[in-house]
């Protein structure tokens, strides 16, 4: 049965299309910026194709060792962050999820965490906590105060209440504990939407940068956003050497900045299209009343 495209639906279409198109293009351009000539960038001559092909822009950035000891610790900062965020979500949530009268004060811990997630200490208290434990330079410096995303867990305890009560009431006829219920009745059933929850723990831990300049004073130390931060403030002709302000002769801000953008953004891309599947009904779950 063949559906008529009325001029709502073509409206939505056209409008789709030109959103799809922007964004599409942004990345596009961006790319294509980072191998361009610096000059070429400056007069506008960039649309479609890289004018004036280089990759100085990225010579630079690779050409440092301490680039790749940076990806070394984003990446070791990802995978212990999204582990940390993942197990305090979950076991912050499924009790939360449960009926009223099931989980004692539950209420109480749901106001508590609504509002610290509302009011916030300020950077200054935040930082000397951070030091009173000693964290300082410490990779757990980065992962622990952001180690229970409390919006992330009031969504996980959103998608945890789609869970049919029915099951879990079941399992505890049939003799399960709360463990068991958990792993093996609410995780299995909401994969989904601890797929969406691990990509936004891991663009968010991936593109952090303000924290590594806040707590991390050791450079070795410091995540690649944040080194990719100071390599634009660091770029200074009086302390370059003539090879280098040859180099740098080839590079602006934009091309350089866009460099950065494409190489932050090749591990998301890469992890993304696994996970979109996941996504996308992890988004719709909760927005459905059934």
């Amino acid at each position: 049965m063949k559906r008529k495209i009325t001029v709502g639906r073509a409206v939505i279409a056209i409008v789709l299309i030109i959103v799809a198109f922007a964004c599409v293009y942004a990345m596009w351009y961006t790319l294509i910026v980072s191998f361009s000539n610096k000059a070429h960038v400056s007069a506008g001559k960039v649309w479609i194709i890289p004018s004036g092909f280089n990759i100085a822009a990225y010579k630079k950035l690779l050409a440092d060792g301490r680039f790749f000891t940076s990806f070394g610790v984003s990446v070791k900062r990802t995978l212990l962050g999204i582990s940390l965020n993942m197990l305090l979500i979950v076991m912050t949530a499924y009790p939360l999820c449960l009926p009223r009268g099931r989980f004692k004060c539950s209420n109480i811990y749901l106001w508590f965490l609504v509002i610290n997630m509302l009011f916030s200490g300020g950077l200054i208290p935040a930082y000397f906590v951070v030091k009173s434990y000693n964290l300082i330079n410490s990779i757990w410096s980065l992962i622990l105060p952001t180690a229970l995303p409390i919006y992330n867990t009031l969504l996980m305890i959103k998608f945890f209440k789609n869970v049919p009560f029915e099951l879990n009431e079941a399992a505890v006829i049939d003799g399960a504990n709360p463990w068991t219920i958990l792993f093996r009745i609410y995780i299995p059933m909401s994969l989904p939407s601890l797929a969406t929850l691990l990509i936004f723990a891991f663009v968010h831990h991936w593109n952090s940068y303000f924290d590594g300049l806040l707590y991390i004073n050791n450079t070795s130390k410091q995540p690649l956003q944040t080194y990719l931060y100071q390599l634009s403030t660091a770029l200074s002709p009086q302390t370059m050497t003539p090879e280098e302000l040859r180099e740098a002769s080839k590079l602006s801000d934009v091309t350089l900045n866009s460099a950065k953008v494409v190489i932050a953004l090749i591990p998301i891309m890469v992890i993304y299209p696994f996970l979109q599947k996941y996504f996308v009904v992890g988004m719709t779950i909760g927005s459905v009343k059934g």
